[in-house]
């Protein structure tokens, strides 16, 4: 537990750092580390420094790459001769610099000037918020495993292989034959408030599931269709099988496709499908609505509107962006709020009609993006540990 330092060494404090700025934290210890942090002033410094000196160890890898050229050709002319020795080299030398690197913010911590505390409050050590790859895997078998950017994932289920391979990315190998099982069992795929992953189903159709949701997947598809259920938002690429059309349920409603690319959102009420390629089939309650390419459809209320927009305001999520066009400030807040699991807080309710139009990087820190947002000069932000208070 980090909560308190009892019994922790800088070298354990200066790992979990690392594991926080590599974010392979699971959300339970990612909360632990957060009252650690809280817990001292000290630790928000190493963290701070220890982010500081992977930033110049960064500009220093780049820097090398980028002029490497004479220097490089030369360093492989003279180990044509030798190699085992310049493996035997390099081995040694990436370990000492590992070393180098922890000994020295460690020396720099420990060595650190004593300050009273009241000085160093002066200072201000944002916690940074983003989101980024996290999801739990909760299987048939009863198995739920966590997935993150560190730990490899392997299982088998009902004769399927289900694996990570890339970070933020979980694949289904191993499709059975149509004669083998009649009924399909699902697996949940969760994402909490922060997260993002994406899922290569075992017909090869690939799923970018955003924050706050859950895909409810088979193994395998049985005869005659591919179904899969949802809550909360996801992006589509439906691999193409006329014999079996690719199913969507949403609550009450289907969505019904052979071969296509959509986005469907289904937060708080509101249900949303927009077509990119392709056609779908989309059916509410008892009505049937087929979509063409860069037609949404809207459902709130029961009642159901059908438009043509641009789709890249609804798809641009899943490559990182987020785009608005003229959305009023409480729906820009809405979608921010689940990518950075934060609370909002208007001091006044005619905040949330204002209107905002812009293109943000969705893997900024939220500090960058209020920073962003307040340019327009008709609102202020301030950030309150995970709470975001909204101001004239």
């Amino acid at each position: 537990m980090m909560g308190k330092d009892l019994g922790i060494s800088i070298e354990e404090k200066v790992h979990r750092i690392k594991a926080y700025l590599d974010e392979t934290l699971t959300p339970e210890e990612e909360a632990e580390f957060r009252r650690w942090l809280s817990a001292s002033v000290a630790n928000r410094v190493l963290l701070d420094r220890i982010r500081d000196e992977r930033i110049l160890l960064n500009k220093i890898r780049f820097s090398l790459k980028n002029n490497k050229g004479k220097g490089w050709g030369n360093i492989q002319k003279k180990i044509r001769k030798r190699p085992n020795v310049f493996v035997r080299f390099m081995r040694y030398a990436a370990v000492l610099v590992a070393i180098v690197l922890v000994s020295v913010t460690v020396y720099q911590v420990v060595d650190y000037p004593k300050e009273d505390d009241d000085k160093l409050f002066v200072q201000e050590y944002p916690m940074p918020i983003k989101g980024g790859y996290k999801a739990y895997l909760e299987l048939t078998t009863g198995e739920r495993l966590v997935l993150d950017t560190l730990n490899k994932v392997i299982a088998r289920v009902e004769g399927a292989m289900i694996k990570t391979e890339n970070a933020g990315t979980v694949i289904i190998d191993g499709q059975k034959t149509d004669s083998v099982m009649e009924k399909s069992e699902y697996n949940r795929l969760v994402i909490p408030r922060g997260g993002e992953y994406k899922i290569v189903l075992a017909d090869g159709s690939q799923v970018w599931i955003n924050s706050q949701s859950v895909l409810e997947f088979p193994a395998y598809f049985v005869k005659g269709e591919r179904r899969v259920r949802l809550k909360g938002e996801a992006y589509f690429e439906v691999s193409k099988d006329v014999e079996k059309p690719f199913i969507v349920e949403v609550e009450n409603k289907e969505i019904r496709v052979l071969g296509t690319s959509f986005n469907v959102n289904d937060y708080d009420g509101k249900f949303v499908t927009t077509l990119v390629t392709g056609k779908v089939d989309v059916r509410v309650g008892d009505e049937n609505y087929i979509l063409d390419p860069s037609m949404q459809i809207c459902v709130e209320n029961g009642n159901a509107v059908l438009n043509k927009v641009n789709t890249n305001e609804f798809t641009a999520w899943k490559d990182g962006l987020f785009v608005f066009k003229k959305q009023k400030l409480q729906d820009v807040l809405d979608i921010l709020s689940r990518w950075y699991d934060i609370v909002v807080f208007y001091q006044n309710a005619d905040l949330k009609e204002l209107h905002f139009t812009g293109t943000i990087e969705r893997h900024n820190d939220i500090a960058e993006v209020v920073k962003f947002l307040e340019k327009t000069d008709m609102v202020n932000f301030t950030i309150n540990g995970k709470t975001l208070v909204v101001s004239k």
